[in-house]
């Protein structure tokens, strides 16, 4: 058997507060860390009753539970359901967990009670509980539909969930699948979703599907996941946003654009077609007076009377040199018009040439040195295409003259593998952001449009430290679809 003032002394190296008791309750020893925890000298609580370190409307009880406890005496563990309150000297109280073994000794039966400060761990218990509170309140009131599931499984909604998806009750939901709202067709982007990582769900950012509410709608959804622990458990808390004005919205607006597209699209044949006609039409007409003008010059110069009577017939034949040159210059005119309005070279000789006949003209009336490029088979056989690729150049050509104060144009053109890629650079001032933009840039517009009609795309900016770039890519495979169409509600973002 073992001395109770060699237990006492042993147990003044442990952390804890140790407290011995005998069958009556009675103290028969405590180390230095149970006085110092209730307040009292060393050697202070030796020979009191156990219950005055209990809070008084707490005794009685304590000693129900002491007698109990000797009925039938074991080793109860630290943290095993015994609630403790610890009461110090000057009358402050504390929470404790308290462990307690007999031990038999020559004076008798002695209870070991160790006892441990707990104030730091329940308030931050009690913290966490009313975090919690605060929490669940937040989430409850919240107009946004949340949702936890574990695995799939949902294990918590608010009442903003019920309404969105048209559920009798939240407890209707919990245990559910969240797959039990999805249609099939979605199913394998929201699985990906729940087994990525929390780096690739942010990366990709919201994710769009189509649901179901209860009474069998369809509609559509935005979800918002993280990562949380429910219950003890892994899950993730989703926020769900009804979308669905949002992407009727965006289908009726790009319906609008396809039609303001369609309608670009039949101006522009229109215009075309119009400007042929008229060229067609000057050339016929306006071509053959000239024509004839000319020969019936000729022809009354022929018939004038010999000599010079007073100089008449000199001056007469000045005259219709004069008249003649007139006509000469009044026909380049109708020829300069005719190109500019359907360049007989497109038709005739192809893209490749009436692009060079384009820059040759513009370098001769601008005395800008301009050089083209063509690289691959420049035999381009859609005509609507042909046309667009040539007024995108004239247009360039035209900006390049008003605006960029340049001396020299590159024109590269390459067609390759049924795809058309074009650059016009110059060494002018280049271009500004801002300029691409602002809204009175009808020249750039209409070159994007011309583009977007046949699926293509154009990009515009500064190359080096000046000049400008106009770079167009052209997919030749009858396509009309501009690049990017798509549904937002078929779109993972």
């Amino acid at each position: 058997m073992t001395d109770l003032k060699d237990m006492t002394d042993v147990f003044e190296y442990l952390p804890d507060a140790v407290v011995l008791t005998d069958r009556r309750g009675m103290i028969k020893g405590a180390n230095g860390q149970a006085a110092a925890l209730f307040g009292y000298d060393p050697g202070e609580l030796d020979g009191k009753e156990i219950d005055i370190l209990v809070p008084e409307p707490l005794r009685e009880f304590h000693r129900g539970h002491r007698s109990l406890y000797y009925g039938s005496m074991s080793v109860r563990a630290m943290g095993g359901g015994l609630k403790f309150t610890g009461r110090r000297k000057d009358g402050s109280e504390f929470p404790a967990d308290i462990s307690l073994s007999p031990f038999e000794t020559p004076a008798g039966t002695i209870i070991i009670s160790v006892i441990r400060d707990v104030t730091e761990r329940v308030n931050l218990e009690e913290a966490r509980r009313e975090s919690e509170e605060r929490y669940r309140a937040l989430v409850d009131l919240s107009p946004e539909a949340i949702l936890v599931h574990a695995s799939g499984t949902i294990v918590y909604v608010n009442q903003a969930t019920v309404q969105l998806l048209l559920a009798p009750s939240r407890q209707a939901l919990i245990g559910r699948s969240f797959l039990d709202f999805v249609p099939p067709a979605y199913t394998g982007d929201v699985v990906r979703r729940m087994q990525a990582t929390p780096e690739e769900v942010q990366k990709e950012g919201p994710l769009l599907v189509k649901a179901t509410r209860g009474d069998g709608q369809e509609f559509y959804l935005e979800a918002i996941a993280s990562r949380i622990t429910h219950g003890g458990q892994p899950a993730a808390q989703v926020i769900l946003r009804d979308i669905t004005d949002r992407v009727r919205a965006y289908e009726e607006l790009r319906t609008s654009r396809e039609q303001l597209r369609r309608l670009s699209t039949h101006l522009q044949s229109a215009r075309e077609s119009e400007r042929g006609a008229i060229a067609r039409e000057i050339h016929d007409e306006l071509g053959g007076a000239l024509t004839a003008l000319k020969f019936d010059i000729a022809s009354f110069e022929e018939v004038l009377p010999p000599g010079d009577a007073g100089g008449l017939r000199g001056i007469i034949v000045e005259k219709l040199e004069s008249m003649s040159s007139l006509i000469d210059g009044t026909v380049q005119t109708m020829r300069r018009i005719i190109t500019q309005l359907r360049p007989v070279l497109l038709d005739s000789l192809g893209l490749s040439a009436a692009i060079e006949w384009l820059a040759e003209d513009f370098e001769h009336r601008t005395g800008i040195t301009c050089e083209t490029r063509v690289q691959g088979d420049d035999v381009l056989a859609d005509h609507d295409r042909a046309t667009a690729v040539y007024r995108i150049v004239q247009e360039t050509l035209t900006n390049v003259a008003r605006h960029a104060g340049a001396t020299r144009v590159e024109i590269v053109m390459d067609i390759h593998e049924k795809t058309l890629r074009l650059s016009v650079r110059d060494n002018g001032k280049g271009v500004t952001d801002e300029q691409i933009r602002a809204p009175g840039s009808f020249g750039i517009m209409g070159i994007k449009e011309r583009a977007l009609i046949f699926g293509g795309e154009v990009s515009i900016g500064s190359s080096g430290e000046r000049g400008t770039t106009v770079s167009l890519t052209l997919p030749l495979d009858g396509s009309r679809e501009p690049s990017g169409a798509g549904t937002i509600a078929h779109h993972s973002t």
